[in-house]
C-alpha cells in the first residue's frame, strides 16, 4: 500500500501533468441535446424488434426527446422510438403533471418494470411501480403499489423483481424499504423481510441471484449493518459476508465486477473504519479492499462497467484522487479477464467534461463503447455548452485539448479575447479558436468560429455581463472547451481587463510547491516514528 505522502506526491504530479495538457484525449459533448428534466436511470432495452436504451426521469420537453417519465431511444442512433407509449405522471388529466423514474429494469422477454415516484401510467393509476409493455402500454395485470418512492430495482432469475426504496409497505402490506415482486405483481411473501431500518437506495444482483444492498441503514436481521449488506437469493441473512465493511455516510450506487470484487459509491467518510472518501471496494466476501485507494471529494451515484477493467464513475464531485474532474471521471479497477489484476487507478484519459462546472449532479451513466458515454442528471451544461439533464460524451481524437484565455478586453458592444494554445499541441496543427459569449440574462449569445488570436466579437449588449468560452481547432475539429469560462461586460468606455490564468511557469512553481510540501510532510513523519 502507498505511503501516503508518496500518494499526496502521486496526486500533484497528476494534477500537474492533467492540467499543462500532457494527457492526450480529449472528451466533448456531441451536438446532440435532447431536453430532459433530472434523468436519474439509463438501461437497455431489447424490444423483440430492435435494441434501444430507456431513460427514465421526469418531463422530456422537446429537441429530440418528448414525454413524461420515461423515453426510448434508438441505441445506434439516439432518435427517440415515437411509438414508445409510456406517459408517467402524477395526477391524471389536463393538471397531470410529470412524474419521476428513478429505477429501470427489464424483464427476459423486454417487458419493463420502473420504480419512482408517481401515481399514474398512461393514465391509469399506479403507486410508485409498474409494469410496461415492451412497446410502452400499461400492463393491465401489474399492479404491486407501493407506499412511497422506489428507488432501485433488480431482476431475478425468473423475472422476479427486487425493488428498494422508502415505501414501508407493497400491495398494502408491510414491507420495510425492501420487498421481491413476483411475475404476476404480487409482494413474494417466501423472500424474508430483511428488517432495514432507513431507506434501499442501491441493489446488485451476484451471478448466484444473491443481493447486495446499499443504502441509509444501520441495520439488517435485527444485526448492526450500516450502509451496505448482502442477502441470499431468498433474502435471508448472508453468513458469509463480512460484517466489517460499516459505512459511515450512505451507499447511492453498487457494481459487481466480474471477479466478484463490489465497488461501491456514495457520500462515504469511512468503510470498515477505514477513511473513504466517495468511493470503495469490497472483496467478494465483504471485507475492504484496501488496496482500492481512488476517491472522490463528493457524493458518487451510478457506474457504468466499460470492459477490460474501466469503470465510468459519475456522482457530484468536483475531483478524483485529487485531480479536477466536475461529475464525470473513469477509474482502471485493476481487473484483467484471465490476466492478473494491476493496481487500482485513475484513468485520465477521459478528460473533464464539466457538467455546470461543479454543484450539479449527474445520477446515472450508459456506456455505448469505450468512446461514447451518455450521461444523465440534473445539470444544464456540459463541456461549456446548454445541455439539459441529458449528453453525450465522447473521446475526440487528434482534436486539440483546451487552449488558455490568456486576456478580455471589453469595449464598447464588443470584447477582444487573447488565446493561447494548449500546452500539448496535436499532430495536425491548430487552425483556429471557436469562441462563444453568452449573456447572462436577456439576449442572444454571440460567436465566431475558426478565427485566429486576438478574436474580436462585436454585437453585444453595453452594460450586459458574458460568459465566454473558446475551444481550439484544427482539421479533426473542435477540442473541449477552456477549462472556466472568462466574464466581460461591455461598456461604451471600457479598459482591458485581465484574465487570471495559471502559466506553464505557474504549473512548474505549483509542482515545485506540491514537492516542498510533501518533502516536509515526510520530514516530520520521520521525526515522529
Amino acid at each position: 500500500m502507498l505511503h501516503p505522502i508518496t500518494r499526496h506526491l502521486g496526486r500533484c504530479l497528476a494534477f500537474l501533468l492533467l492540467t499543462i495538457g500532457c494527457a492526450q484525449a480529449a472528451w466533448v459533448a456531441t451536438p446532440w441535446a435532447p431536453l430532459a428534466q433530472e434523468v436519474r436511470a439509463l438501461a437497455s432495452h431489447n424490444n423483440g424488434t430492435g435494441t434501444g436504451i430507456l431513460v427514465g426521469g421526469r418531463a422530456f420537453s422537446g429537441n429530440g426527446a418528448t414525454g413524461r417519465g420515461l423515453v426510448r431511444l434508438d441505441a445506434a442512433t439516439l432518435v427517440q422510438d415515437a411509438s414508445f407509449a409510456a406517459d408517467v405522471t402524477i395526477g391524471t388529466g389536463p393538471g397531470a403533471t410529470a412524474g419521476e423514474v428513478h429505477a429501470i429494469a427489464v424483464e427476459s422477454m423486454g417487458a419493463i418494470v420502473i420504480g419512482g415516484h408517481f401515481d399514474h401510467v398512461n393514465g391509469v393509476a399506479r403507486s410508485n411501480i409498474a409494469r410496461l409493455l415492451p412497446d410502452g402500454t400499461l400492463d393491465a395485470s401489474y399492479d404491486p403499489g407501493a407506499n412511497n418512492t422506489v428507488k432501485a430495482l433488480a431482476m431475478q432469475a425468473g423475472d422476479s423483481v427486487i425493488a428498494g426504496g422508502a415505501f414501508t409497505q407493497i400491495g398494502g402490506a408491510p414491507a420495510n424499504y425492501l420487498a421481491r415482486i413476483d411475475g404476476a405483481g404480487a409482494r413474494d411473501a417466501s423472500f424474508a423481510e430483511a428488517g432495514f431500518d432507513n431507506q434501499v437506495q442501491a441493489l446488485a444482483l451476484q451471478a448466484d441471484d444473491r443481493v447486495v444492498v446499499g443504502g441509509f441503514f444501520n441495520q439488517s436481521h435485527g444485526q448492526p449493518r450500516q450502509g451496505v449488506v448482502r442477502l441470499a437469493a431468498d433474502g435471508s441473512a448472508d453468513a458469509t459476508f463480512s460484517t466489517d465493511p460499516a459505512v459511515t455516510g450512505w451507499v447511492n450506487a453498487l457494481h459487481i465486477q466480474p471477479d466478484g470484487q463490489i465497488l461501491i459509491g456514495g457520500l462515504l467518510s469511512s468503510v470498515g473504519g477505514q477513511a473513504k472518501d466517495g468511493l470503495a471496494r469490497l472483496h467478494a466476501n465483504g471485507s475492504l479492499d484496501t488496496g482500492f485507494t481512488v476517491d472522490a471529494d463528493g457524493s458518487v451515484y451510478g457506474f457504468a462497467w466499460q470492459g477490460n477493467g474501466l469503470v465510468v464513475v459519475v456522482g457530484s464531485f468536483g475531483a478524483v484522487d485529487g485531480v479536477p474532474l466536475h461529475e464525470v471521471a473513469r477509474i482502471d479497477t485493476g481487473y484483467r479477464s484471465g490476466l492478473p489484476s494491476v493496481a487500482p487507478a485513475l484513468d485520465p484519459s477521459l478528460t473533464d467534461v464539466q457538467p455546470s462546472l461543479g454543484g450539479f449532479t449527474v445520477y446515472c451513466v450508459y456506456s455505448r463503447g469505450l468512446d461514447d458515454v451518455l450521461i444523465g442528471g440534473a445539470f444544464s451544461r456540459v463541456d461549456q455548452q446548454d445541455r439539459l439533464g441529458l449528453a453525450q460524451i465522447v473521446d475526440a481524437p487528434g482534436v486539440p485539448l483546451a487552449p488558455i484565455i490568456t486576456q478580455a478586453q471589453a469595449g464598447s458592444g464588443q470584447a477582444t479575447l487573447a488565446l493561447a494554445p494548449p500546452a500539448t499541441l496535436p499532430a495536425s496543427p491548430i487552425t483556429g479558436y471557436d469562441v462563444t459569449c453568452t449573456p447572462l440574462g436577456p439576449g442572444a449569445p454571440v460567436s465566431a468560429a475558426n478565427a485566429a488570436s486576438p478574436v474580436t466579437l462585436a454585437g453585444m449588449a453595453n452594460g450586459t455581463p458574458y460568459a465566454c468560452t473558446a475551444r481550439a481547432r484544427n482539421a479533426l475539429g473542435a477540442g473541449p472547451a477552456a477549462a472556466a469560462p472568462s466574464y466581460v461586460t461591455p461598456m461604451a468606455s471600457a479598459t482591458p481587463t485581465p484574465v487570471s490564468t495559471l502559466s506553464e511557469g505557474a504549473m512548474v512553481l505549483l509542482a515545485l510547491a506540491c514537492a516542498a510540501l510533501g518533502a516536509r510532510w515526510l520530514g516530520r513523519a520521520q521525526r515522529y516514528r
